[in-house]
């Protein structure tokens, strides 16, 4: 047999000996999950697929591990590509322990509070420094294409950055960020962590 045969009967054996034992519990899991039957089959289905076309499995340390953790990507992959989710489903993902990246509504609130501040503050700069300020940090621009821009040298574009951060960070500290008092009238006594 050539090495490429040798191979994949070794990753054949593999899923026959290591993986196939652990497709009850794999189907149980998703059961849990609120995952439809169909979807079930269909996922099991994907993940040896996925484990076929590996070239080796030498680094699978927990053949079980793996396979609910590779159970886990497919279902996370289908939740981002579906508008609708079963219900069932989002209130078992925890145990997929799967962190939600997207911040809850009083974190949003919070967020856009402390921009509207920080753009106010941005817009209350003199207008050299406004402008300098907001080509090099909302914008972006190397300290080159922004003195380019204004038609100014690139060392008066870094005292105008530094000028503006300076009275933004100086305001900031002086007075307390609208988000704090939002946050703790909207979470109520949770303890808001700074």
């Amino acid at each position: 047999m050539t090495a490429a045969k040798n191979s994949r009967a070794a990753l054949l054996a593999f899923v026959g000996t290591q993986i196939l034992p652990h497709e009850a519990d794999l189907r149980r899991m998703l059961t849990r999950l609120g995952v439809k039957a169909h979807e079930r089959d269909d996922i099991v289905q994907e993940v040896y697929c996925r484990l076929l076309r590996l070239d080796s499995v030498e680094h699978i340390d927990d053949p079980r591990a793996y396979v609910f953790r590779m159970a886990r990507n497919v279902v996370l992959g289908q939740i981002r590509r579906n508008r609708v989710v079963s219900i069932m489903t989002m209130q078992n993902l925890d145990d997929l322990h799967v962190a939600d990246a997207t911040p809850n509504p009083e974190t949003a609130t919070a967020a856009r509070v402390e921009l509207n501040q920080v753009l106010g503050l941005i817009r209350d700069l003199p207008d050299r420094c406004r402008q300098v300020f907001e080509l090099r940090k909302v914008h972006g621009l190397s300290q080159a294409e922004t003195a380019a821009r204004l038609g100014v040298s690139e060392n008066i574009v870094e005292k105008e950055t530094a000028k503006g951060l300076t009275a933004i960070l100086k305001t900031l500290s002086a007075t307390p960020l609208l988000t704090r008092p939002v946050l703790a009238s909207a979470e109520g006594a949770r303890h808001v962590a700074d």
